[in-house]
């Protein structure tokens, strides 16, 4: 089976996104997550920017996973929520240039003025919205189960049932729903719910909840990782096994990952 390992672009020392890839051309992955601020600088086109990096990335022999729209759909206004669904439809636009048709999208984070009885509302109209572009232009979303909103399992489950689209699923973060507080023994039963929904992943691990929460090298924490591996590849998984690791060691703990990575799959 082909091992399709990847890695996000996040928590590395590197100040360039060229350093970035060299470095996984170097550790033998084949694929990368990139972040919407890769491609969407500041005073810079990013049509022109993302023609630049693709430019790389065929330099280096890579390939991209998704890219991470950085949205949050919990927004106070109107004119604020049209604009973080302007972002993600900007956003899927772009990803086409870098010969990928896939993002990662979040739901969104609580926030001073939006009640909490909102956030669900928000989050369904947003991804509806965003969709219908989707559903046009042949692209894809992983929902993220991230922050104090998305990692409700539940909300997950009930947002892919209504939404009923071949074009979103969901991108299976196996720290993040302990972090969020769920038991570890909860955890095994949260990933075969999710996995027939799974359209990529962050595999990552860790220890503790919340504010005790630290990110370990793969096999070191407290996450189940052989048995989402095999509740994933039971579920017919065919996307990348991307790597996020949260320690400090940064390059010397994505190795490590890569290496556990490579030895398991």
């Amino acid at each position: 089976m082909e091992k399709r390992i990847g890695v996000i672009h996040y928590n590395f020392s590197f100040t360039f996104l060229e350093d970035f890839l060299g470095w996984c051309k170097e550790k033998g992955c084949e694929y990368v997550e990139i972040q919407r601020s890769d491609i969407w600088i500041k005073n810079e086109e990013p049509e022109k920017t993302t023609e630049k990096v693709a430019k790389l990335l065929k330099k280096y022999g890579l390939k991209v996973s998704q890219v991470s729209a950085g949205n949050d759909f919990i927004q106070k206004t109107k004119e604020e929520f049209n604009n973080q669904v302007n972002i993600v439809e900007k956003v899927s636009k772009l990803v086409k240039i870098l010969d990928a048709n896939q993002l990662r999208i979040d739901g969104g984070w609580p926030k001073e003025g939006v009640e909490e009885n909102k956030f669900k509302e928000l989050i369904i109209e947003g991804i509806k919205k965003t969709l219908e572009f989707a559903e046009k232009e042949n692209v894809y979303f992983a929902l993220d189960n991230h922050g104090q909103v998305t990692n409700d399992y539940i909300l997950q489950l009930e947002i892919f049932e209504k939404m009923k689209s071949k074009k979103l699923g969901a991108n299976l973060d196996t720290m993040n729903y302990r972090w969020y507080g769920w038991p570890v023994k909860k955890l095994v039963e949260i990933y075969r719910l999710i996995a027939p929904y799974t359209l990529h992943t962050h595999i990552k691990d860790g220890i503790g909840v919340r504010s005790e929460y630290k990110g370990k090298v793969f096999g070191e924490g407290e996450i189940p990782l052989i048995e989402v591996i095999k509740i994933l590849k039971s579920n017919n998984y065919k996307g990348v096994w991307c790597i996020e690791y949260e320690g400090n060691d940064k390059e010397i703990g994505y190795e490590k990952c890569i290496n556990w990575l490579k030895e398991n799959l």
